[in-house]
Order: C-alpha cells, then structure tokens, then sequence
C-alpha cells in the first residue's frame, strides 16, 4: 500500500459521515469506481483508445450507477435521480458523492490535479449551487454546447436543490486505464481561496480493491 493511503478512515471523513458509514466510504468508492471500469472493459475488450475518452467523459453513466449500487444501501443514504438521465448520485449525511476522473496515471494523486479543469456540466453546476463561491478559472475549458446535458443537469439540480438543508459535495476522484484498471482513488471537499480559485479543503487517498485474479480456464479433453 502506498505510504500516502491511512489504514483506515481520517478524522475528516469520520467527522463528515459518522464511524460505520466512513468504514464502508472507505472501501466501497474504491470498489465502485473499480467496477465501473471492469465493466466498460469487458463490455469494450478491443477498444482502449476508445475507452480512454469513455473513462474521462464527465456522462459516463457506470460510475454513477455503481456509486449509487455500492453506496446507497448504507444507513441514511438517498438516491437522487431524474428519469431518462445518466446522472444518478447519493446523498449520505448531507454530502453529495460526485464521481470525477481527474487523470489516467497512478502517479498523480487527485490533490495534484487541477480542481476544476476537466469537470464536466454537472460538477460545475452543483459546486456553483452548492459548493463554495467561486469565479471560473482561465484554464477551465469551456464546454461544448449539448442541450441533452445542460437539461439533464438543470433537473437532477433542480431536485437536489429541494433538499434541506443545503447539501454539501464530496468529490469521488479516480485515475484508471482501460488497460489497468483502477489506479488510484480518492475522496475530496473543495475550497476556495481568497481570490475565488478552487482548491481543495480536504482529501484522503483511499486504499485499493485487491485485483481480481482470473480463474483458469479447465482443460478440455476429447
């Protein structure tokens, strides 16, 4: 295990979703996001250009719907859904888990990467309604005009905004590789500073599933 992975759940996350619910955040958003991934490869075995830009495509429904799978059987969690949506999220104590992936290396933590630069509608949307305030960044590239998502986002919004008290967002931060997996994971609040940039207020590394070893194959004999 890396030397930056705590053995177990940080005050901030404790704090954040009580003693039981931070033990299974732990190990569970690992497991989802792994899932996620596991499934788009054997699903797509032949096309890794491809499924790199599927992985890194903010509507990217299977981490979505595996957070939502892993997450929301814990004790006081809430799925949050709009019908014909790829968008579905948990509500857990307040928080808002958003699935985000930050980078495709196992060498870049989630706290080196560049809080909001590759965040897609949806994040922006529900850090603007619901995070801290902030201005846009001049790295932030702009996004494409898609009248299905900003739809799509102005309805899971919509719906999220109903909920009292305001909710705050935990970030669900993965890099993977179709060809490797998941590589690392990690959860995160975010800030701003003083000249109304993002940054990142807290963030645990967290540890990763153990690799599925595939069973062999039985000999076949005449």
């Amino acid at each position: 295990m890396r030397p930056d992975v705590l053995v177990g759940p940080s005050e901030w996350l404790i704090e954040q979703f009580g003693d039981k619910v931070a033990d299974e955040l732990w190990t569970r958003v690992p497991e989802a996001l792994s899932t996620a991934i596991d499934r788009e490869v054997h699903a797509h075995p032949a096309m890794t250009q491809t499924m790199e830009r599927v992985l890194a495509n903010p509507r990217w429904p299977l981490p979505y719907e595996e957070l939502v799978l892993f997450l929301g059987t814990l004790p006081g969690a809430e799925i949050i859904s709009v019908p014909r949506s790829v968008y579905q999220l948990v509500l857990i104590n307040g928080h808002v888990v958003v699935p985000w992936c930050y980078g495709q290396s196992a060498r870049i933590s989630m706290r080196d990467a560049e809080v909001g630069r590759s965040f897609g509608r949806l994040a922006r949307e529900l850090l603007r309604r619901f995070g801290p305030p902030w201005r846009r960044s001049p790295v932030e590239a702009p996004l494409p005009l898609d009248a299905v998502d900003e739809r799509e986002v102005a309805k899971i919004c919509a719906a999220i905004a109903r909920i009292a008290p305001k909710p705050e967002v935990v970030i669900a931060g993965y890099a993977g590789a179709p060809n490797l997996g998941l590589l690392r994971a990690c959860l995160g609040e975010i800030k701003s500073t003083d000249n109304g940039t993002l940054s990142w207020s807290h963030l645990d590394d967290l540890p990763l599933p153990p690799p599925v070893i595939p069973r062999p194959r039985r000999m076949q004999f005449p």
